[in-house]
């Protein structure tokens, strides 16, 4: 065996891309393979009693609890703790959840009394935590067995909407003894229910012990001031993520009044926001002592519908302030029966001037007012576009006004090469002829909110099948006017099955094409060897 083949630098990333049978059976190569791919298998560890039971035999506590599981002996020997500890350090990440077996809170009293060593794991770095959210005050108790000083990431999901005072505390002492525990945590992820008004002072807190935060993902309601105030004072922090949760009365109210104190130097690392609050508070939160400049990734999600003007002021704001911005997302609420005229593309435009953008999602109640020589200004002015959606399935529709076509299919295939996700409210006819088709290269998904149903099935999957890739997902949704609103149902069924037509024909045209391509290169191949023959025979 060559030397190379020894070293744990290789062998490392090697078996981390392998999978779980082939390490096994490397591990019976010679030692220093066995020690590498042992890593590769114990690196993530999702079932924790695969873990325990190398402590001893675990069983059922009683019949009418078959999936809760225990350690079956109290008393563990110390060869037992040897091989513990021998797979235990290798595990870098461990997620806990709800799912399959469980283990009863019997056996992790059980390691809790007779280990032999502080740290179960000292050498994890990732900690996923989902098990008994609704019950904090049992399950936190739990998670701070993991807890280790190497740890940096850690994922909670814990907290209802009824916690209860004893909740609340086991919160509080849980954040308590992370930073006690893991003081360089860099990831925090916490999921609750729980409202900000009995969470808010003890999370803030948290933050401000946590000096070495890198990035923070919280439910969305207890995003507020307070905690966008206490983070402002991370050092280091260089992201703000949000995830949904329900959100209540008390949420609601926290949210409105999004008006954080930010200090001059706040934030000197950030490069990515999450916001959900009223376009105003958005606004003035980036022209505060907010670095606005440094930002890359923004994501805004408003309280209500806002008007045309409010996104028109921070469309500009952001084209002044945010030059380099990469991913930008603004979305708004549906749950309006006011009528809304759709977004100018007027109100768009300011950001153009932005050439950096990868990424740009936009959702609004109502279609976007712009055309294909519109849509093909953006297609120029952002070559590096990853990702582009333009309201595709708007609640409202509109009759007057500009739209797009599918013609503009063309400048997006042609100057945003890159593309791997498209997503437009679109005119389904003129349908653009065989010579005005461009390819997307390495577009991934492509979503239409289709307007008319004038085409054929069999036409616009042709088109289809010409502009997209064979591994390309298609999806869409029909959108049609009609006079008489007796007749709606109809025309919107007959409609939906017409598209439900055209995507089922894409397979089968996906086929034909592929045969037909690897027919063409293997003529071509042909008359490459014919060229090749004939220049042989004018030399001799």
């Amino acid at each position: 065996m060559h030397h190379t083949l020894e070293i744990s630098d290789i062998l490392g990333p090697v078996f981390s891309f392998t999978d779980p049978k082939t390490n096994i059976a490397c591990t019976q190569v010679c030692k220093a393979w066995l020690e590498n791919a042992l890593d590769a298998l114990w690196c993530r560890l999702d079932r924790l009693e695969r873990l325990l039971r190398i402590l001893g035999p675990m069983g059922q506590v009683g019949p009418q609890f078959p999936r809760l599981l225990t350690l079956l002996r109290f008393h563990i020997d110390n060869d037992k703790w040897d091989r513990f500890l021998f797979y235990s350090k290798r595990i870098r990440h461990l997620e806990v959840t709800d799912r399959a077996s469980e283990i009863h809170q019997q056996a992790f009293s059980t390691l809790s009394i007779a280990r032999p060593f502080l740290h179960l794991l000292p050498n994890l770095t990732h900690l996923t935590w989902k098990k008994g959210p609704s019950q904090p005050a049992e399950s936190l108790v739990l998670c701070i067995l993991f807890l280790t000083p190497a740890l940096k990431s850690l994922s909670v999901e814990t907290g209802n909407q009824d916690a209860s005072d004893g909740d609340l505390a086991a919160i509080n002492n849980f954040f308590k003894d992370v930073v006690y525990r893991s003081p360089q945590m860099e990831f925090f992820e916490l999921q609750s229910e729980t409202s900000f008004r009995k969470l808010g002072p003890s999370l803030s807190n948290l933050f401000l012990e946590l000096p070495a935060l890198e990035a923070v993902t919280l439910s969305e309601h207890l995003l507020t001031s307070d905690i966008i105030t206490a983070l402002a004072k991370c050092p280091h922090l260089q992201a703000i993520r949000t995830s949904n949760a329900p959100v209540g009365q008390e949420e609601s109210d926290d949210l409105e009044n999004f008006m954080p104190v930010v200090e001059p130097g706040a934030f000197p690392c950030i490069r990515e926001m999450s916001i959900k609050a009223h376009l105003w508070n958005v606004l003035s939160f980036l022209q505060s002592d907010f670095p606005a400049p440094r930002l890359r990734r923004l994501v805004v999600q408003t309280v209500i519908h806002e008007d045309n003007d409010n996104v028109g002021s921070f469309f500009k704001l952001i084209a002044d302030t945010c030059p380099d911005i990469e991913m930008l997302a603004l979305s708004m609420p549906y749950d309006t029966d006011t009528a809304i005229a759709g977004l100018p593309f007027s109100d768009l435009e300011p950001l153009l001037q932005c050439g950096s953008l990868t990424s740009f999602r936009l959702s609004t109640r109502e279609p976007l007012d712009m055309d294909d020589t519109d849509a093909a200004k953006v297609a120029v002015a952002w070559p590096r576009l990853q990702e582009l959606s333009l309201s595709p399935s708007p609640t409202g529709m509109k009759q007057e006004g500009n739209h797009i076509t599918l013609e503009v299919m063309a400048s997006f295939a042609q100057h945003c090469p890159l593309l791997e996700v498209l997503e437009l409210y679109i005119e389904s006819s003129p349908i653009p002829p065989t010579e005005a088709r461009k390819l997307f290269p390495n577009l991934k998904t492509l979503v239409l909110g289709l307007v008319g149903a004038s085409y054929t099935s069999e036409t616009l999957a042709g088109f289809l099948t010409d502009i997209t890739p064979p591994n390309c997902t298609i999806k869409g949704a029909a959108y049609i006017f009609v006079d008489h609103e007796a007749h709606a149902r109809a025309h919107a069924s007959a409609a939906h099955s017409k598209l439900t037509k055209t995507l089922a024909l894409l397979p089968m045209l996906r086929s034909v094409h592929a045969q037909y391509r690897q027919r063409l290169r293997a003529m071509e191949a042909e008359v490459e060897r014919l060229l090749a023959l004939v220049a042989t025979a004018g030399l001799a």
